[in-house]
């Protein structure tokens, strides 16, 4: 995880995809981050003792997201 990038339970985005249409996105246990134009979900990959492997950042322009949601840890 970024260590500036705070930490929630859980993220929910709503995306526009096009037009009118809409989708949600979910992401548990992540880091969330809003840097220039985007917004970067931060998922670690952990081990069985909880030792982070690698993480993943899913990167979406602003311009896409209509509303975003997060739940405490």
């Amino acid at each position: 995880m970024i260590p500036t990038a705070p930490k929630f339970g859980k993220v929910e985005l709503l995306i526009r995809t096009g037009g009118n249409s809409r989708t949600l996105e979910t992401f548990e246990d992540c880091g969330l981050m809003i840097t220039g134009d985007y917004m970067i979900v931060i998922l670690d990959e952990k081990d069985d003792i909880n030792n982070t492997l690698t993480s993943t950042g899913n990167i979406f322009n602003l311009k896409e997201i209509v509303s975003y949601k997060t739940h405490a840890k």
